[in-house]
């Protein structure tokens, strides 16, 4: 077995994990911190603030699965590329 080849499979894999562990990493949900009392507020605001809650937890949560996509790939790339350079080290050593 050629050894650099046995090297870059290796680097791969870790590569691979790597990628695959960001994947499982989502982003933090967001909180909006008191600095009033809730019956200081008014009701205007406080339905403002529950509808942006919302929305950019909604925005958050298509950015998680997008961003968990995007990893996959990678991971799955990684992947590939570690069969072929092992297949490479078997087949040239």
């Amino acid at each position: 077995m050629d050894i650099a080849f046995v090297i870059a499979s290796l680097i791969f894999v870790v590569f691979m994990v790597i990628l695959w562990g960001f994947g499982n990493d989502p982003l933090r949900t967001f909180a909006i911190r008191q600095r009033f009392e809730e019956d200081e507020a008014d009701e205007e605001s406080k339905k403002f603030r529950d509808l942006f809650l919302d929305e950019f937890e909604g925005y958050l949560a298509s950015i998680n699965a997008r961003n968990k996509f995007r990893y996959r790939v990678a991971a799955g790339g990684f992947f590939a590329a570690f069969l072929i350079t092992l297949l490479l080290a078997m087949y040239l050593g």
